[in-house]
């Protein structure tokens, strides 16, 4: 498991792992990347788009939460490492507002 990679878990529902690598506890923070054309328009920052297998999909940035590490077996569906400054902007403006 890495940091920024998505993986699919029961149900078919992507993920978004945002847990560094340096820290292992059992468990891993994540939090849902849902389809965008089945929700509301996104909150500018706070939910970030990406495109992932094709299909555009928002990140539930205030929906995250610890999940045991078992959950996330098999090989990650995306590498989200490149958005980094994105999901970070999001995490912010979570937990400071900006």
């Amino acid at each position: 498991m890495a940091q920024f990679q998505v993986y699919r878990v029961l149900g078919g529902r992507l993920v978004l792992d945002l847990q560094t690598d340096l820290i292992d506890t059992g468990s891993r923070v994540v939090a849902p990347l849902l389809p965008a054309a089945s929700g509301p328009k996104a909150i500018s920052r706070l939910e970030p788009v990406f495109t992932i297998e094709g299909e555009a999909h928002v990140l539930h940035t205030a929906e995250m939460a610890a999940v045991p590490s078992g959950l996330l077996k098999g090989p990650p569906v995306a590498d989200l490492s490149g958005s980094d400054y994105e999901i970070r902007g999001a995490l912010d403006m979570l937990f400071s507002g900006f």
